[in-house]
C-alpha cells in the first residue's frame, strides 16, 4: 500500500472514490476498505454544474439504508456495509443539502 493512502484510508484503493467513516466496502466498485492496488490517479479539478443532489439507497441483501449528498449525481452500485449488490435507489432530490 502506498504511504499516502496508509495515513488516510478515506478513499477506495481501487477507484479512489471517497469512503464514508463507517463504510466497510466501497459503494461505487465494491472493493473492501484497505484493499485495492492504490494506483496513482488523476487528481485534477472537475467543474460540475447543476443543483446539489441528495440520493437515498437501500441494500437488498442486508437492509442498510444510507444517504449520499453530491454535486454531480451518484453512481453507487454496492452497499458500503456488506459490499453486496444490487442496491435500490429510494429517492433522488435536487436542491440544497
Amino acid at each position: 500500500m502506498s504511504d499516502r493512502f496508509q495515513e488516510d484510508d478515506c478513499y477506495c484503493g481501487n477507484c479512489h472514490k471517497p469512503l464514508g467513516e463507517k463504510d466497510k466496502f466501497c459503494p461505487y466498485c465494491g472493493t473492501k476498505r484497505g484493499e485495492g492496488k492504490f494506483d496513482p490517479f488523476d487528481n485534477g479539478i472537475t467543474c460540475v454544474y447543476g443543483p446539489p443532489v441528495t440520493v437515498k439507497y437501500k441494500c437488498k441483501a442486508c437492509g442498510n439504508k444510507w444517504t449520499v449528498n453530491t454535486l454531480g449525481g451518484d453512481n453507487s452500485k454496492y452497499c458500503p456495509v456488506c459490499g453486496k449488490s444490487p442496491i435500490t435507489k429510494i429517492s433522488e432530490e435536487f436542491g440544497m443539502f
